[in-house]
């Protein structure tokens, strides 16, 4: 077969380009494996897109809808349409509103096909489990071929090769990804088909919670360098699994993770409320640069209103809030909150907010979705928020559910005009519960029947804070599976698609749930299953996932499918045209050449001095020519005074394939420079000749 004469005529020029190549094969194995089941069913992969979209809807979708849903936008749809409804999988209806449409729906044909043939539908191992001897034999026979060749030094001719580093300690770092690629594909089985989607743009977060020591510090009171330790130990994971940004929790209850002039040291980050760390050091400006030295974003993370989590249990310093204005706290449940109806509580949490855009280099502010609690029982005496007081002070002849909801958008408003008053270039966004309201309780609500919502019981009119812009960002979590009865993934992700109002949309995706005893959470496909469908909404910017810890044990093998197929590239983050459009100027740099091992290393710097940059992105392409406005980056090198970026070419005996390589300037607006071209591969060899 050509798979096995490819292997019997390639030439490696070390173990790590045979660990890929060994990837790269098993691959395409598997690749042929589902071409012959898309032969058999007699279906091409455009019918195959079109009826998972069907699936995935709750209602018909017309013609048009399906193509602005399609991922390369076809022109014939219609034509493609009609093919599945002779074979019997869609059926048409004319439009109730407009006769030139017609709806399509998918039918149970299509759905069983669908079953059939999607493997990416079902756990990969059942998949490889199902492998017959023969075809076992066939695949071990060819793995074994491609482990007995003997390396020959070659020029690097895969793109999936990566022979392009950064000039620090990148090489090392790729050559451990590539070993431990290799072992997770062969020991996990996970997915190793690429994603046929490869954004250019794509914000990809983690929450880090310090509260109750759920993510980071891991307990109380730990040394100072122990903290930092485990920090950076998360950071770099997250950095491997392809993340670029994090969203760290340094306001939990009242309290701070950096020296406040309002608030007293975390009891989560020293074991005693009010006690600094020791070593004295500020976490805040630690986790800052960690952070913006990886390339990626930093937003901070504050809880606006929870004073005291648990009375009677928390650590509480004589200095603290509650102690100083106990007027302006009402208890609920077990756990002190801050009235927000109070106009001085108001102010001062403005003022907390304010100071920490004002002294730190956060890339964002974030809210979390705890406004008014979650078990409030509107009218219910015994179940109720007890801020009656302050409700017959301020409530001027409002529902108290439209006060409430006035209360929570007056500190949004407000923190909103801080932030920018500070630093305009700071972002603002909020997390809210998954559903906003239901559609029996609103028109404008979700297909749900959730029992909690963020606009009747949270209090929080999230849709009334994009449309006025006083946030930039939403991330709606949406910790359910595609099967959930109340608040099934789907739906709630169309809903959030087209309720952002402009401004970027990312969901909260829970890998978390993998822990819970939820049959659909232990299922590997169903973290990639919502990957895949978030991006096929534009209005979708990317995933933030709650929480960090949750991937250290690489639940259901999600990590390996992050790091090996949908994070495998650097993306970049896109840029808020509200907030700046300012393009960076064209980076400078300079090439130094190794004629002794082949190499070429270009120096970055900024093109002009008064440039706020993030960093680098490099572009690499067969092309002379290159419009990089799609393309996605073949690597982002983090904003440093000596940035540097090594590409390995080929004597003249060993001229190979000519990429060519281009870099931008990323602003921290995240806005692009234009590109530059920097070198090609074969530059070695041009210069010898």
């Amino acid at each position: 077969m050509a798979l096995e004469n490819e292997i019997n005529q390639r030439k490696f020029y070390s173990e790590y380009q045979k660990a890929r190549i060994n990837i790269i094969y098993t691959s395409n194995w598997l690749f042929e494996k589902v071409n012959a089941i898309f032969d058999e069913s007699d279906i091409t992969p455009q019918q195959f897109n079109i009826l998972r979209i069907l699936r995935g809807e709750s209602k018909a979708l017309s013609t048009m809808q399906i193509r602005q849903r399609m991922l390369d936008k076809m022109s014939d749809t219609s034509r493609i349409v009609d093919r599945l409804v002779r074979k019997g999988l869609v059926r048409k209806t004319p439009n109730a509103e407009d006769r030139r449409l017609v709806d399509v729906v998918i039918t149970t044909r299509g759905r069983k096909l669908l079953e059939k043939i999607d493997p990416f539908e079902q756990d990969i191992d059942k998949c490889m489990n199902n492998l017959t001897e023969e075809e076992t034999k066939t695949l071990n026979h060819l793995l074994d071929k491609l482990r007995n060749v003997v390396p020959v030094l070659l020029i690097l001719l895969l793109p999936a090769l990566g022979f392009a580093q950064t000039g620090t300690a990148v090489q090392s770092a790729a050559a451990a990804q590539t070993v431990d690629s290799t072992k997770d594909a062969a020991t996990k089985a996970v997915p190793l088909v690429p994603s046929k989607t490869k954004p250019k743009y794509e914000f990809r977060a983690a929450w880090i919670a310090s509260v109750e020591n759920i993510d980071w510090p891991s307990k109380k009171g730990l040394p100072a360098d122990s903290q930092r330790a485990e920090f950076i130990r998360q950071l770099d994971m997250h950095k491997r699994n392809g993340m670029n940004a994090v969203v760290v929790q340094i306001r939990p209850a009242a309290d701070a993770f950096y020296p406040s002039p309002y608030e007293p040291w975390s009891e989560w980050l020293t074991g005693v409320q009010g006690k600094p760390p020791s070593p004295w050091y500020d976490p805040l400006q630690f986790m800052i640069e960690e952070t913006h030295r990886r390339g990626m974003e930093f937003h901070a993370w504050c809880n606006p209103y929870r004073a005291v989590k648990t009375i009677g249990r928390s650590s509480v310093a004589p200095d603290h809030v509650t102690r100083r204005h106990p007027d302006w706290f009402v208890r609920f449940e077990n756990t002190l909150y801050f009235d927000p109806g109070n106009k001085e509580v108001q102010q001062y949490v403005v003022t907390v907010i304010r100071d920490i855009v004002r002294r730190y280099d956060i890339d964002a502010l974030h809210f979390d979705d705890y406004f008014y609690p979650y078990d409030i029982r509107e009218g219910n005496p015994r179940y109720d928020f007890p801020d009656k007081a302050s409700y017959a002070k301020y409530g001027n002849g409002m529902s108290i559910g439209d006060w409430r909801r006035s209360n929570v958008d007056s500190v949004i408003l407000h923190i909103s005009q801080a932030i920018k008053e500070e630093k305009p270039f700071c972002k603002f966004g909020v997390s809210p519960f998954a559903i906003w309201r239901n559609k029996s309780q609103d028109a404008e609500g979700s297909e749900t029947s959730g029992g909690v919502t963020d606009y009747d019981n949270l209090y929080a009119n999230i849709l009334l804070w994009l449309q006025r812009g006083w946030i930039d960002y939403v991330v709606p979590q949406i910790y359910f599976d595609f099967d959930q009865p109340r608040a099934p993934f789907g739906p709630l992700l169309d809903w959030w698609a087209h309720h952002s109002y402009g401004r970027h949309c990312y969901i909260g995706l829970g890998i978390y749930k993998a822990f819970e005893r939820v049959a659909a959470w232990h299922d590997p496909t169903q973290i990639p299953r919502q990957i895949r469908a978030m991006r096929t909404y534009p209005e979708v910017q990317g995933a933030i996932y709650f929480s960090s810890a949750s991937f250290v044990k690489n639940p259901n093998g999600w990590c390996d499918s992050l790091r090996n197929n949908y994070y495998n590239y650097p993306a970049l983050i896109e840029p808020m045209p509200w907030i700046d459009t300012t393009r960076p100027h064209e980076p400078s740099f300079r090439t130094e050449y190794n004629q002794k091992d082949f190499s070429g290393t270009v120096w970055h710097c900024k093109g002009d001095p008064r440039d706020r940059l993030r960093g680098y992105a490099i572009y690499r392409t067969d092309s002379a020519n290159i419009g990089t406005d799609s393309l996605a980056a073949f690597d982002f090198i983090p904003y440093d005074s000596v940035a540097g970026f090594t590409v390995r070419s080929g004597s003249a005996e060993q001229k190979g394939k000519t990429w060519y390589y281009y870099v931008t300037a990323i602003s921290r607006n995240n806005v692009e420079s234009k590109a530059v071209p920097l070198l090609f591969s074969n530059f070695i060899s041009s210069n010898t000749n």
